[in-house]
């Protein structure tokens, strides 16, 4: 497992080493770009409705201190 580890590591550090070489060309253009390209705008609008739902139950339910498993039960 050691040798594996290692092997990670130096692989992980040749690619850093490569994106720092490369800049911005490494990194290709941004996902606000490229998923207009895959989805229709009613997708997208769904997804953003989906993303606001799932945020605003995130912070109503810290704000009222419920847990997810507390959540699960109010719904059944």
């Amino acid at each position: 497992m050691d040798n594996e580890y290692r092997e990670a590591i130096a692989q992980a550090k040749a690619n850093l080493k490569e994106v720092r070489e490369r800049g911005v060309e490494a990194l290709g253009r941004p996902w606000s770009e490229v998923r207009k390209e895959f989805f229709t705008p009613e997708e997208l609008a769904a997804s953003n409705l989906r993303v606001q739902l799932m945020t605003e139950l995130a912070h109503t339910r810290h704000d009222k201190g419920i847990s997810q498993r507390q959540l699960e039960e109010i719904r059944y």
